[in-house]
Order: C-alpha cells, then sequence, then structure tokens
C-alpha cells in the first residue's frame, strides 16, 4: 500500500495537525502495538500511554485536555517523533480513517448477483444490490438499495429489507416459525406462520443470526440496528433504532426492545418483555421483567445493578459478621 502522509489524513478529517507534519503511514494498529509508519488512537495521554509511544514513529489521533497538569508536556514528547491530530472523539475519528484509507481491506464480496445465487421471479431487488453464492431469496421479497447480502443468506418469501443493510453469512429472515397446537391427543399441529418480516434501513446482522417469521403480524427490526453473530430474534418481537444485540442473545417472542437499547452476550428473555429506551443489560442475563428506560441490569435472573451492589454489599458484612 502507498504511504499515506499526515497532512493528507488531517485535510480528509477536517483535523489540526501537530507535532512531527513528516511522517506518513501506511498502516494502523492499535495502541499497545503500533509502531513505526502506523497510525492508531489514544483516549487520553495518560504517562504510560505516552511511554508506549515511544516507538510510535507515526500518527496518534488523541483529545488534548487544555490546562491538565503534565499534558502539555507529553504532548511535546510525543510530537517530537509523531504527528499528532486532535479530536474530541478519538475513537470515532479513528473509526472513520480506518473507513478512508484502509476499507479496501474489510471482508467484501464481489458486486452482483452471483450466478449460484436463486432469486425467484417475484422478488424485488434495488439498485445496487448485492447478492453472494448459493443464496435463496423468495416470492415476494423487496430489498432496498445498495444492500449486501453475503454467501449462504436465506430470505424467506414476503420478506422486506430496507437500504443499505448489511446481511452476514448464513443469516435466516423469515424461516418457517416455530409455532406449534396441540391436539386432543398429545400430538403436536403446526400454527402457519403466514406473517412477515420487516428490516429497515442500514440494519447489520451478522453470521448464523435469525429474524423469525410470526404466525401473524410483523417481526421488525428498527433502522439503524446491530445484530450479533448466532442470535434469534422471535416472532412478533419489535426491536428499534440503534439497537445492539450482541452475540449468543435470544429474544423472545413478542418482546419489545426500545431504541438505542444494548443487550449483552449471551442474554435471553421471558416472552412479552419490554425494554426501554437506552437500556442495557448485562453479560449472560437472563430477562423475567421489563426494564426501565435508561436502566442497567444484570444477573440470572437479572435485576437493577444498584440492587445486585447492594446485596453483594449485605452478603460481605455479613460474612465478616460470621468471622
Amino acid at each position: 500500500m502507498e504511504s499515506i502522509p499526515a497532512a493528507r489524513i488531517a485535510r480528509r478529517l477536517g483535523l489540526t495537525l501537530s507535532g512531527l507534519r513528516s511522517i506518513q503511514v501506511n498502516d494502523a494498529g492499535p495502541l499497545d502495538t503500533a509502531g513505526s509508519g502506523q497510525v492508531t488512537w489514544v483516549k487520553r495521554l495518560e504517562p504510560e500511554a505516552a511511554g508506549q509511544l515511544d516507538r510510535l514513529r507515526g500518527v496518534l489521533l488523541v483529545h488534548p485536555r487544555a490546562g491538565e497538569a503534565g499534558e502539555e508536556r507529553r504532548l511535546e514528547r510525543v510530537g517530537r517523533h509523531n504527528a499528532l491530530l486532535a479530536t474530541a472523539t478519538p475513537r470515532q475519528t479513528f473509526a472513520e480513517l480506518l473507513g478512508m484509507f484502509f476499507g479496501h481491506r474489510q471482508v467484501r464480496i464481489p458486486p452482483g448477483i452471483d450466478p449460484s445465487a436463486r432469486v425467484e421471479p417475484g422478488a424485488r431487488l434495488g439498485a445496487g444490490v448485492t447478492v453472494g453464492a448459493f443464496c435463496y431469496i423468495g416470492e415476494d421479497v423487496e430489498i432496498g438499495d445498495d444492500t449486501v447480502i453475503h454467501p449462504h443468506v436465506v430470505i424467506h418469501s414476503g420478506t422486506r429489507i430496507g437500504r443499505r443493510c448489511i446481511l452476514d453469512a448464513h443469516v435466516v429472515l423469515g424461516g418457517r416459525g416455530f409455532g406449534y397446537v396441540r391436539r386432543a391427543d398429545g400430538s403436536l399441529l403446526h400454527f402457519p406462520q403466514i406473517g412477515r418480516v420487516c428490516i429497515g434501513d442500514d440494519v447489520e446482522i451478522q453470521a448464523g443470526s435469525m429474524v423469525v417469521r410470526p404466525g401473524l403480524g410483523t417481526t421488525r427490526v428498527g433502522r439503524g440496528t446491530k445484530i450479533d453473530n448466532l442470535c434469534h430474534i422471535g416472532h412478533n418481537a419489535r426491536i428499534g433504532a440503534d439497537c445492539v444485540i450482541t452475540a449468543c442473545t435470544e429474544i423472545g417472542a413478542r418482546v419489545v426492545v426500545e431504541d438505542r437499547t444494548w443487550i449483552g452476550p449471551n442474554s435471553c428473555c421471558l416472552e412479552d418483555v419490554r425494554f426501554g429506551a437506552d437500556s442495557t443489560v448485562g453479560i449472560g442475563s437472563v430477562v423475567l421483567h421489563s426494564v426501565d428506560p435508561g436502566e442497567t441490569v444484570a444477573g440470572a435472573p437479572a435485576e437493577p445493578t444498584r440492587e445486585l451492589r447492594r446485596k453483594r454489599a449485605a452478603l460481605r458484612r455479613l460474612a465478616d459478621d460470621r468471622r
């Protein structure tokens, strides 16, 4: 890859450049291993971070704290051998930089529709849609412009997908559905699943995850939501906008997840639970009751973290008393 002058990075990002302005980079790396010719970022330039950066000889994104004790001295030290780019959001800016200059290294598939994919005649694909190898797209499916569908994805009939979505390998949308009625003799009758799945714009669903077709009505995933690997979104669930649902999470039937909720890995919830907007669910939680807006819960069963801290403190006091 050609070298990228620090001044060019600064211009593209609209940032102020200081330090050793002649620096050029050809790679990016994490703070603890970044070396010569690389670009990296640091949230705060603490003394130990300044020591790590003696070996960098590259470009550093940093948020300077004006007037903070020792900050100017550390910046001067690091700037002797590196170009410095000042930003109030180093991690976000670093992500933008990676997209601008190193985006070609991301996982990509060839544009267009792979010859091995099967797209039923009644499906409607927008402009710039990419469909990878061995995908299946059913009747009456609508896919918005510039959506990318990786290999082995299955999109069943009646599904609606917005614009600029990314579906990673082995995602299944709108599958047959898991609903049964028990007959008098104890055998199970499949309840026909005739609802649909609707995915908003800018949604990303990673490998092996499933969004389930309901018997009636709609299972929805809102605009900008990101769903990690191996997640299950149950029938008639309603996921809001800009939510993060991390790996191996199970969302039950008719669950409502309001906007900007973050659900930790390996979590699961009872049917009909509601997660309030801006709530947070800790790793491995079992959620049996609704979560208030802005609240953080954890544990099995999950409860507000303030309650967990209070109970743990009481247990410690009890243990001390017994000793």
